[in-house]
C-alpha cells in the first residue's frame, strides 16, 4: 500500500473514477470541499465519474440529496445507488421465484412505499423477507428471533444496503449488511446488490462502456465494501483513511488484519488535492 498526499498523482493513471458518497465526498450534513475540488479537476481532465452508493433508496434520491448538499449533475457522468440495482432486479430475483409478500425486518413504511411491497407481520404467509437502512442503536440481538423463524421458514432476504456500519456524525451504528451477514452464516439465502457484490459494478461497466479494468480506480472508505468492491472485479483502489474505520486506525491489531486483507494500492488520510 502506497500512502499519497494529494489525490493529483493518481490522476494520469486512469480514465474512471469510481467514488463512494458518504464519508468521501460528504458526511450527509455538508459536502467535503477539498473532495469536490477533486471532482472539477476530473472534470478538467475529461475524466468519467461515478458516484456510487449502498443507499438503499433509488438513485433519484441519492442525486437529489447531493444537490442538497451543493454537490451539482456537471460534476459527475453517473450515480447509481444499491437500491436502485435492487429495484431493478426484484422482479426476477424475487418475485418470480419465490413470490411477492414480504416479510419487513425493521423497513420503514417509506422504505416499503418506494419499493412497492405487499408486507405482512406473519412470517409463515411470507415469500421472502427485506432489509435496508436501521435505526440507530439496534444490536444483533434484535434480530435473532426473527432470523430464527426466518431460517425455520426457508425465507431468502433481501438486502438492500449490504453496508455492515454506517458512520454518522463520529458515531458508529450497525447497518443492515451486518444482520445479513449473520443469516447467510446461518445458512439463509441472502440477494445483495451494493458494494462489494458484483451486480452494481456490472452496471456501471455497461453503463460506461469500460473496456480496461486496469483503468479503473475506486475511491472509499470502506475496506469491507469500497476496496473489497474494486479488488473483485480487479479494480485498483484508494483508500480513505478519515471515514468508517477511524475509530480502528489505533488499533494495530483491528486495522492491520484488514489491511492484509484487503490490500489497498492506495491511501489517503482525506480526499485533497495538496
Amino acid at each position: 500500500m502506497k500512502f499519497i498526499k494529494s489525490f493529483e498523482s493518481l490522476i494520469g493513471k486512469y480514465d474512471f473514477f469510481l467514488f463512494d458518497q458518504w464519508g468521501v465526498l460528504h458526511n450527509g450534513y455538508k459536502k467535503f470541499n477539498k473532495a469536490i475540488e477533486c471532482l472539477k479537476i476530473l472534470k478538467l481532465s475529461k475524466k468519467k465519474i461515478v458516484l456510487i452508493s449502498n443507499s438503499s433508496n433509488p438513485s433519484s434520491y441519492s442525486i437529489l440529496n447531493l444537490q442538497k448538499l451543493g454537490i451539482e449533475n456537471d460534476l459527475y457522468d453517473y450515480c447509481i445507488t444499491s437500491g436502485q440495482i435492487a429495484l431493478d432486479n426484484i422482479d426476477n430475483d424475487i418475485y418470480k421465484k419465490y413470490g411477492k409478500i414480504c416479510y419487513p425486518l425493521k423497513l420503514s413504511k417509506e422504505k416499503i412505499k418506494i419499493f412497492g411491497l405487499k408486507c405482512t407481520n406473519d412470517i409463515k404467509k411470507a415469500n421472502f423477507a427485506m432489509i435496508a437502512d436501521l435505526e440507530n442503536n439496534l444490536s444483533i440481538l434484535d434480530f435473532a428471533k426473527q432470523l430464527d423463524m426466518l431460517i425455520k421458514n426457508e425465507l431468502p432476504l433481501l438486502c438492500s444496503n449490504p453496508d455492515y456500519l454506517v458512520y454518522d456524525n463520529k458515531t458508529l451504528a450497525m447497518a443492515g449488511g451486518t444482520v445479513a451477514k449473520l443469516y447467510e452464516d446461518m445458512g439463509g439465502k441472502v440477494y445483495r446488490y451494493g458494494k462489494p457484490y458484483n451486480p452494481i459494478y456490472k452496471d456501471i461497466i455497461k453503463k460506461m462502456s469500460i473496456k480496461r479494468l486496469s483503468k479503473v480506480l475506486v475511491i472509499g472508505d470502506s475496506l469491507w465494501h469500497d476496496i473489497a468492491g474494486g479488488n473483485n472485479m480487479g479494480f485498483d483502489g484508494l483508500w480513505v483513511k478519515n471515514g468508517v474505520h477511524s475509530p480502528q486506525l489505533n488499533n494495530k491489531n483491528e486495522i492491520n488484519p484488514l489491511l492484509d486483507a484487503y490490500k489497498p494500492k492506495y491511501a489517503i488520510d482525506e480526499l485533497k488535492l495538496s
